[in-house]
């Protein structure tokens, strides 16, 4: 899984943990409880279409309602939440990939930081009208355990939907360094059916 995987790298840093640059290397047991989506709630379905396959059905940010989930799972580590897409078109689409995130000063402003480290491979999740598709993200605490860390106040993200260079902005209050520590302190997994993936 992401979240796994960007452990082994952050081990190969030396120093990581000591600094408390840990971003996802010092493990804890995760707390909090993701929520069940209601009976009868839309839900988005998925198939293995191949990655090259033509995507002329591919969600437009136009058609995108884009938001954070309220259910999260906190650890040591950070925060875990959903990056939520719902379709707010009036046809199907489809979402295949992990979205480009990153922090930014507020709508329209400055990007602050590295940009999310991504897994890309997921399935192919189609999204009837009014059905949400989420990807687990992953917001590191490491700048508020840095002494290090000169922090910034982050306005909220700018999210580019897979396969899109259309950007939304996503308006949420958080903390990040500045440079040169620059992170990354965002990662996020690829969308999947579903309102609550947090990437655990």
């Amino acid at each position: 899984m992401l979240f796994r995987s960007m452990t082994s790298a952050a081990g190969m840093a030396a120093g990581v943990c000591a600094a408390g640059l840990a971003l996802w290397g010092c493990g804890a047991e995760v707390t909090g409880q993701v929520a069940t989506p209601p009976a009868g709630s839309p839900s988005a379905t998925s198939d293995q279409r191949a990655v090259g396959a033509p995507q002329d059905d591919r969600c437009r940010t136009a058609d995108l309602d884009v938001g954070l989930g309220s259910e999260a799972n906190h650890d040591m580590r950070g925060t875990h939440l959903p990056l939520q897409f719902t379709n707010t078109g009036s046809e199907a689409c489809t979402l295949h990939g992990a979205p480009g995130v990153s922090y930014v000063t507020g709508e329209g402003g400055e990007q602050i930081g590295l940009p999310a480290t991504r897994e890309t491979d997921g399935p192919v999740v189609t999204l009837a009208p009014g059905q949400t598709a989420s990807a687990g993200l992953f917001e590191s605490s490491a700048p508020l355990k840095t002494p290090d860390c000169r922090r910034v106040d982050v306005g909220g993200l700018r999210v580019y939907p897979p396969g899109s260079t259309d950007p939304v902005f996503v308006a949420e209050d958080a903390v990040a360094c500045e440079p040169p520590m620059n992170g990354p302190f965002l990662g996020v997994g690829p969308v999947e059916p579903g309102p609550d993936n947090t990437g655990l």
